[in-house]
């Protein structure tokens, strides 16, 4: 009997647990389902609904304040999140709370208990970006350079007069690049919207102050790659890039990344290689996009 006793509450205990973890299984599956997210690879955040009816495919002002509150814990750039830059920028925080999002209906998932979880993609590039950009076009040029006029190389030391930019000094020709990718792998670099990369004592080499205001807002800084294939199958880095290995990251935010001097002269050394940063025509090669 007792013998009998112990097999029928090992049973019991064994049934029991069993629908536990089923019960623990659906609501993982549930919180997941629920689970919003920031896809920096695609320029997305992704916000999910669950229904009990049927499928909306309208984008209430819930799903969009969401899509807005988790872009503002998302870092920035180096030091700030974008809700830190809002709140530094009240006038681009205004006008971010009033355009209508542009907003893509994504996946949906068909749960065990009748609901329907249903992705709405809200995309950053464009609208959104176009409202908090940082400021564009003043960066200086590393390395060896030249006067635009005459070609000669700039004085070293000697700084530019208002309105005069020196260019590169170029020498002979040299390859020609279809973009420019950093490999950042095994570094620990964290997503920002608006990394850059810089030398050793903290000069810009790529970033907002290179780029375009127009091509930064269509397509954002960079791409960001998980394997060298995907980079050079990709319209934005191509065949043939530019490729430069990164030292570390820097950056209360980790997003940053720092490269030799000598490599900041090789992205530098030509009015090519400028144009493809002003095109952002850059890719990062990292660990987890």
């Amino acid at each position: 009997m007792a013998a009998r006793s112990k097999c029928r509450n090992r049973k019991q205990l064994s049934g029991g647990t069993l629908r536990i973890s089923i019960a623990l299984t659906v609501a993982l599956f549930s919180l997941a389902a629920w689970a919003d997210t920031l896809d920096y690879a695609r320029q997305t955040v992704v916000v999910t609904s669950l229904e009990t009816g049927s499928i909306g495919l309208q984008v209430s002002q819930s799903l969009q304040r969401r899509a807005l509150s988790l872009l503002g814990q998302a870092s920035y750039d180096r030091s700030r999140t974008v809700a830190g830059f809002l709140a530094a920028h009240p006038q681009a925080a205004r006008r971010l709370e009033r355009i209508a999002l542009e907003s893509r209906h994504g996946a949906t998932r068909f749960l065990s208990d009748g609901a329907v979880s249903t992705e709405h993609e809200f995309p950053i590039n464009g609208a959104i970006l176009n409202v908090i950009l940082p400021p564009t076009g003043d960066g200086k040029l590393l390395g060896k350079t030249a006067c635009p006029c005459c070609g000669q190389a700039w004085p070293e030391g000697k700084e530019p007069p208002p309105g005069v930019r020196p260019v590169p000094l170029e020498s002979g020709s040299g390859p020609t690049w279809t973009g420019i990718l950093i490999d950042a792998t095994n570094l620990g670099i964290q997503p920002a919207l608006f990394p850059s990369v810089v030398t050793e004592d903290d000069r810009e080499v790529i970033g907002p102050g290179f780029a375009s205001a127009e091509k930064l807002a269509q397509l954002g800084p960079v791409g960001w790659f998980r394997d060298r294939t995907q980079a050079f199958v990709s319209e934005r880095v191509g065949t043939n890039p530019l490729v430069i290995r990164a030292l570390r990251v820097t950056g209360t935010n980790s997003c940053d990344l720092v490269v030799s001097q000598y490599d900041a002269a090789r992205i530098h050394g030509s009015k090519a290689n400028l144009q493809l940063l002003s095109e952002c025509r850059v890719g990062l090669l990292v660990d987890q996009p």
